[in-house]
């Protein structure tokens, strides 16, 4: 049968129980894909952390997966949001969870080979305690299939960003450029000098000469000693 491609706004809660005993909740969603063994088939998907929500958080979270179709009919896919309350000097609390069958919002869309949906569809949901036992709260999310295909398109890993340079380092590096550029400017003109000097001569009139003249005229042998006679 193929794929469709299932698109999810995670939009909000409302009356959701409050599990922190003393700091303000801070609830989040994590939404993904399960087989019929309770084993995730998707990636977990993290909305952002509601820090004024408490028990009425909002979220507009987008999220798209790639259904197959054939295992979804036959109940073996479904729909998982797990609510929590984020903490800093701990774990991380439950609140409880919502699970729809995949073959349920198919249904609601009529033919499953049909072309792509133009109006997404906005349903409600009781949230359920991890164990089960009650429910509640309600979660509010929209979705929409999109056109079916016989295969699911390639994952593509994200492109990351370069990381951003902070001020401070922008400035380190144009300081090390300019010394580069200066340094490399005097070392070229001595350079230079060195070798106009070593084609043309130095023309400096106190440079050491090369050879014996470097050591003056040598005297004559009758020039060594003075007139004066020694004992």
């Amino acid at each position: 049968m193929g794929y469709r491609p299932l698109e999810i706004v995670i939009q909000s809660a409302q009356g959701l129980k409050y599990v922190n005993h003393v700091k303000k909740m801070k609830p989040y969603a994590v939404v993904f894909i399960c087989d019929d063994n309770n084993n995730p088939i998707s990636s977990m998907n993290n909305t952002a952390v509601d820090k004024d929500g408490g028990s009425n958080p909002k979220w507009n979270f987008l999220v798209k997966f790639n259904i197959n179709i054939a295992k979804a009919q036959q109940n073996r896919h479904d729909l998982v949001v797990k609510l929590k309350s984020h903490h800093k000097s701990h774990s991380d609390k439950d609140i409880g969870e919502v699970r729809v069958p995949i073959a349920e919002l198919l249904a609601s869309c009529g033919d499953a080979e049909a072309e792509e949906d133009d109006e997404k569809k906005v349903t409600s949901k009781n949230v359920v305690t991890l164990d089960g036992t009650s429910e509640e709260g309600t979660l509010a999310f929209s979705y929409k299939f999109g056109r079916t295909v016989e295969h699911p398109p390639a994952h593509r890993p994200p492109v990351q960003a370069p990381p951003r340079k902070s001020r401070r380092h922008k400035v380190m590096e144009a300081a090390k450029g300019f010394v580069e550029v200066v340094v490399g400017g005097l070392a070229v003109g001595v350079g230079g000098e060195l070798v106009s000097e070593m084609m043309n001569g130095s023309s400096d009139p106190d440079a050491v000469p090369d050879g014996d003249d470097q050591y003056g005229e040598i005297p004559a042998d009758d020039e060594l000693y003075d007139d004066e006679e020694y004992p």
